[in-house]
């Protein structure tokens, strides 16, 4: 394939826009996005960290093209590169560059399933996105297993370390949600999130709340729940990540957040993002339109 088709100074059109997925969290592992001397894998974690955690896209498609340019395409250091382009190419609505690159991963990533599979979710996703919200009040689920409805921004095989069902522990009887940061994970942060169509919601202001608390390993251990608004032509909607307020408590604490869905908004994203080595448990959480 092409180069150009892999390009960001390129415009893009025609494909929907799937997800942004920005999570704006200060402060978190600034060194390992300085990490150009180390191998790989942790270059891998260091470009992932620039795009989710910091939000310079930019910085890590360059920082995701120098490892596709180390390595040969059947290593899986490439694939979640790959990967990790096409995010960066879908927050910047660059549509076609970001089709592109998950096509890449089906076409040439067959000895890969994982990769595959979540490369062909992000195209199906642009086709079918959800209507609204699912699984709030964790009502269905497998024990250790990352809640129906919910997703965690990690390959499959990953995603049931980071975020788990449970019937143990919750606020309620049905059950509740909890993010955990592996002792090994390079990143200490995880993310629990839904990712629906904002058509229902467009013109209206919107309420978030979830009853969520921390069993902290270190003081700086913390919750943050957040929700963004996308809308078209690349513009930015309403986003907060509660970054002045963040949970820290062990005992369960409502958060609340509410915003306005602007009229040309095409996705709500919505999560809760675990920053530390500590436990987060997630229970009650609700969505709806509060005013027309």
């Amino acid at each position: 394939m092409a180069e150009t088709l892999l390009d960001p100074d390129t415009p893009a059109t025609g494909f929907p826009h799937w997800s942004r997925m920005l999570l704006i969290v200060a402060g978190v592992l600034a060194a390992v996005c300085a990490a150009g001397g180390a191998d790989v894998e942790m270059q891998l974690e260091a470009a992932i960290h620039r795009e989710i955690v910091l939000g310079d896209l930019r910085g890590a498609l360059d920082q995701y093209r120098a490892i596709l340019a180390l390595r040969d395409r059947s290593n899986p250091e490439a694939g979640r590169a790959l990967l990790g382009m096409g995010r960066c190419f879908e927050k910047l609505g660059r549509r076609n560059e970001a089709r592109a690159a998950y096509e890449r991963i089906v076409n040439e990533f067959a000895g890969q399933p994982d990769l595959v599979g979540q490369a062909r979710t992000q195209l199906a996703g642009w086709e079918n996105p959800l209507p609204g919200p699912r699984n709030l009040q964790f009502e269905q689920g497998v024990a250790g297993k990352v809640p129906p409805g919910w997703f965690v921004p990690a390959l499959p095989k990953d995603a049931d370390l980071l975020a788990q069902f449970r019937r143990a522990g919750c606020r309620t009887g049905a059950g509740c949600a909890v993010l955990l940061v592996p002792a090994n994970t390079p990143t200490p942060y995880s993310n629990l999130m839904q990712s629906f169509s904002a058509a229902t919601y467009a013109g209206k202001t919107v309420r978030l709340r979830a009853w969520i608390r921390v069993e902290a390993s270190d003081p700086d251990d913390r919750a943050q729940m957040w929700l963004s608004v996308d809308r078209r032509n690349r513009q930015r909607g309403f986003f907060d990540n509660m970054a002045d307020r963040p949970v820290r408590s062990a005992e369960w604490t409502q958060c609340e957040i509410v915003g306005p869905v602007d009229r040309d908004a095409t996705f709500i994203d919505f999560g809760i993002t675990s920053i530390g080595r500590g436990r987060v448990w997630v229970d009650n959480v609700s969505f709806e339109a509060i005013k027309p």
